[in-house]
């Protein structure tokens, strides 16, 4: 799913759900919005709600979250990924005063962690441009979820040993780099619809997705801020996820980027 912590999250959060088709590929089943799902809205408080129900609607489910789960080691103030999430939102009680913290920990520098590093994502975790995605993402998103134990992150969570919803980090900018394709396709001219359109092209061609039917591909090139494509990459990251890697130890505290897609062609 393509992540946003904007006042009308609602409609830029979008879920691709898919199941493995013909030949190992992708066959996307649903595309939609946070506010079309059940009990959605516009707002990140409303759609995030939804989102997390509708994650933990069947037992098993891997979904990939396409917002940082976590912070650099220099930042984080306390012993485990489970602490820093625990009492998250009492903490930081909105998204600025979270970020104000963290330059602060980080004596005004923007760090990244190693995870970022090899994945090569476009912000750190406090940048200025996600850092209200990775607030909303741990308070309203994975707290309740883990406070609740409705789901198991990885890869701070070992793998349930019977069918429970799992979440990882994905990172779509990420995933089209580890292909070496990486055009502008997010805006409204007709270049970037085509862009997009190439996307779309290179992950069938690729084996890697069943083309779509047409009421989801039209859905795909016309939404121009690419959220609804950006979910479908995810997905096919998540799919791909070596989610039984086990991590080392600051990997339990900065997390894994599940981002790798194969560039078969």
């Amino acid at each position: 799913m393509d992540f946003s912590g904007a006042a009308d999250a609602g409609r830029k959060i979008w879920i691709a759900e898919a199941r493995r088709g013909r030949g190992n590929r992708l066959k996307l089943i649903d595309l939609r919005s946070a506010a079309e799902l059940p009990g959605g809205g516009i707002d990140p408080r409303t759609a995030i709600a939804a989102l997390a129900a509708h994650i933990v609607r069947e037992p098993d489910t891997i979904a990939g979250c396409d917002f940082p789960f976590t912070l650099p080691m220099q930042v984080i103030d306390r012993p485990s990924w489970d602490a820093l999430i625990a009492d998250f939102a009492l903490r930081f009680q909105n998204p600025d005063s979270f970020r104000q913290w963290a330059l602060q920990r980080a004596e005004g520098r923007e760090l990244r962690r190693a995870a970022d590093r090899e994945a090569k994502t476009p912000f750190n975790s406090y940048n200025l441009r996600i850092y209200r995605q990775t607030w909303w993402g741990i308070a309203y998103l994975l707290g309740p979820l883990v406070a609740r134990g409705q789901a198991s992150v990885r890869p701070y969570h070992p793998l349930p040993a019977k069918p429970h919803p799992i979440v990882i980090e994905a990172c779509p900018a990420s995933s089209l780099k580890s292909i070496g394709f990486y055009p502008a396709y997010k805006g409204r001219s007709g270049a970037h619809r085509l862009e997009r359109k190439a996307v779309l092209r290179k992950l069938v061609d690729c084996g890697l997705l069943e083309r779509p039917k047409a009421n989801i591909e039209r859905i795909l090139l016309d939404n121009i801020g690419g959220d609804a494509l950006d979910a479908v990459i995810a997905a096919v990251a998540t799919a791909h996820a070596a989610t039984e890697r086990e991590p080392d130890l600051a990997q339990r505290i900065e997390g894994i980027i599940y981002a790798a897609i194969p560039g078969r062609t």
